[in-house]
């Protein structure tokens, strides 16, 4: 009798621990998988057309239908002509531009980069 009372001592026992650790797994709070980040993308365009007006922030461009596009210009605004580094100051009326602009609230468009040809 002995052999059997210490196998079912044993069982109980076994019985016991995992139903505790079943318990303990239960109260864990549920994990959540982690949201992939919502990458909000600007709308970004190319345009190009003649500088009609400049000043120290905003250039005004007129494409090849003849719109016109005024787009604020930042301190990260980067500038380049003929292929080197340029301010903003190096930008004159009647220049031919290629600009990389990103919109903003509403229907505003801030040039992210001036290339003069």
């Amino acid at each position: 009798m002995s052999k059997v009372s210490r196998a079912l001592g044993a069982a109980m026992l076994c019985l016991g621990l995992l139903s505790l650790a079943g318990i303990a797994v239960a109260k864990q709070e549920p994990t959540t998988p982690a949201q992939p980040k919502k990458e909000h993308k600007m709308k970004t365009t190319t345009l190009n057309g003649t500088v009609s007006a400049v000043t120290d922030s905003a250039l005004t461009i007129v494409d090849s239908q003849k719109a016109e596009h005024t787009l604020t210009v930042t301190s990260e605004t980067k500038v380049t002509k003929g292929g080197k580094d340029a301010a903003l100051a190096d930008v004159k009326a009647n220049d031919v531009v290629t600009v990389e602009a990103r919109q903003g609230e509403g229907n505003t468009w801030t040039a992210l980069k001036i290339s003069v040809s």
